[in-house]
């Protein structure tokens, strides 16, 4: 669709002057890519990282919850053996998300609990608790010279970076110049670690290859 100048001034005041300005000094594009071009395939990128990033999270969550219900039995969210190897923030994070829940719906208090908590659990406070047990168990594809405090490391770094991006992409933000092609593969890497055939099967339907050769 081609836009006027009157119809470019009028979408620019709509999404506003200084959100714009981000795009129309973007570098990198094709010569003929305008502001608005750019804009739309920030968001588009970004709803398609946004799919991938969702099967990575309920993933790796349920990976760490598996690790916690073999070290604390099903009810691990009142566990008070758990609780108290916990940070003070996760330690809140913890209480909140069960409150109001009945002892036994641990799945309900795993979907209250935010992405950030659980990057938290891949500190090395939680090595002797849990990963120097269950950290093969619960990502049997890790490379085998790696250490438990390594792999945990990595997993940390990995989440915790892709935690920053995510939240970028929920606040509606730009991330043009982001590394893109990093974090997609940082995406699949991590998937892989935990399951071979999911990390297969979201490569067959993810749309982010599709859309980062639309880059204008």
């Amino acid at each position: 669709m081609a836009l006027s100048q009157q119809q470019i001034a009028a979408i620019t005041s709509a999404m506003s002057p200084a959100r714009m300005d981000t795009y129309l000094n973007a570098r990198g594009f094709g010569v003929g890519a305008t502001a608005l071009d750019i804009y739309v395939w920030n968001a588009l990128i970004s709803g398609a990282f946004f799919s991938s990033l969702h099967i990575l999270e309920v993933v790796i969550r349920n990976a760490i919850a598996h690790a916690l219900e073999l070290k604390y039995g099903t009810n691990w969210p009142w566990n008070s053996g758990f609780e108290r190897t916990l940070s003070d923030w996760s330690k809140e994070e913890l209480q909140s998300a069960r409150r109001g829940i009945s002892i036994g719906f641990t799945g309900k208090v795993i979907a209250e609990l935010k992405f950030s908590f659980w990057c938290n659990l891949f500190t090395a406070r939680q090595d002797q608790h849990l990963w120097n047990a269950y950290m093969r168990t619960v990502f049997p594809n890790l490379p085998l010279p790696l250490s438990v405090p390594a792999a945990r490391k990595m997993l940390y770094n990995d989440m915790a970076t892709l935690r920053v991006f995510r939240n970028r992409i929920a606040h509606h933000e730009p991330i043009i110049a982001y590394p893109l092609v990093e974090h997609r593969d940082r995406i699949q890497r991590l998937l892989k670690l935990r399951c071979k055939d999911t990390e297969a099967w979201m490569y067959q339907w993810q749309i982010v290859n599709a859309t980062l050769s639309t880059r204008p």
